[in-house]
């Protein structure tokens, strides 16, 4: 099947600005897109790239600590 593509000339400035406006998922697409582009040979493990899966999915659901309340309970264990 041919691939249809299409070239444009956007001034840098434009790209950032319609980056901007894009939500979160979108520009998480293209955090995967540019981090596959300038880091092509980065071997991340099967177990490194689950850890990190489960740590986002941990915090979207809210499951963390804040820097503040870990040192809150550092300094109630050291009394």
């Amino acid at each position: 099947m041919a691939e249809n593509t299409v070239k444009l000339d956007i001034s840098f400035q434009s790209l950032l600005e319609a980056i901007s406006s894009l939500g979160i998922a979108e520009k998480y697409k293209i955090w995967e897109l540019l981090k596959s582009e300038l880091f092509p040979n980065e071997d991340d493990s099967p177990e490194d790239i689950a850890e990190i899966e489960a740590a986002r999915a941990d915090y979207k659901a809210g499951d963390y600590t804040t820097f503040d309340r870990y040192m809150a309970g550092r300094a109630n264990k050291s009394t």
